[in-house]
């Protein structure tokens, strides 16, 4: 009798050990398992997406030609000062720049041949009082502003596209910058990240 319980007393204590192990790896298993689903970025934000290295900082005003129809100026390309270099996933090239305030300013040099252009940006407006910045080209300013409310993700800004005409070949310098020194009424937002400006020949 003594020797059927003991053996009984044995089985129990494997069969609870057993159980044990297995719950154990059930719980590593999950934990895995959980660990892979937010490693596969569904839920991650673009910033925590791995990049290509970001872009060498310009020392200058980069030049560029026009040709054919359209052209596409990356703005993390341009030269800057009070913009914020960010990385995301969802932006062309992976990289976008945030106005920060008054003094930010972004410049490029572009040499287009006679004729008529449309030039627009694609932007993310964090907030619907984070909207607008204007536009330069050479001494013409241009309010550019997306959705308003923003529809909370890159948008181009085909609701206030910059149209502007060249009678002869002109070299112009193309500025991002928050405020319209000739109209105050004009004056952009804080918070816009800026992916990219594209001129469009028109005509």
């Amino acid at each position: 009798m003594r020797f059927f319980k003991n053996h009984f007393i044995t089985a129990l204590i494997l069969l609870s050990a057993a159980l044990f192990f297995s719950c154990a790896s059930a719980g590593n298993m999950d934990s895995r398992d959980s660990k892979k689903r937010i490693s596969s970025g569904e839920e991650i934000p673009a910033s925590g997406d791995k990049l290509p290295p970001p872009p060498v900082r310009a020392g200058e005003a980069p030049k560029y030609e026009f040709s054919g129809e359209k052209l596409q100026i990356e703005a993390e390309n341009m030269y800057y000062d009070g913009f914020q270099l960010v990385g995301d996933a969802v932006a062309s090239k992976s990289y976008a720049l945030k106005l920060l305030n008054d003094s930010s300013w972004a410049i490029a040099e572009v040499n287009f041949p006679a004729g008529s252009y449309e030039a627009v940006a694609n932007v993310l407006a964090p907030s619907a009082n984070h909207t607008r910045f204007n536009l330069y080209v050479n001494r013409d300013s241009y309010l550019l502003y997306g959705s308003e409310p923003p529809i909370g993700k890159y948008e181009l800004t085909t609701r206030s596209p910059a149209s502007f005409t060249l009678d002869v070949p002109t070299t112009v310098t193309v500025k991002i910058q928050k405020n319209d020194i000739k109209n105050a009424a004009n004056n952009g937002h804080d918070g816009m990240t800026i992916d990219y400006i594209s001129f469009k020949k028109i005509k």
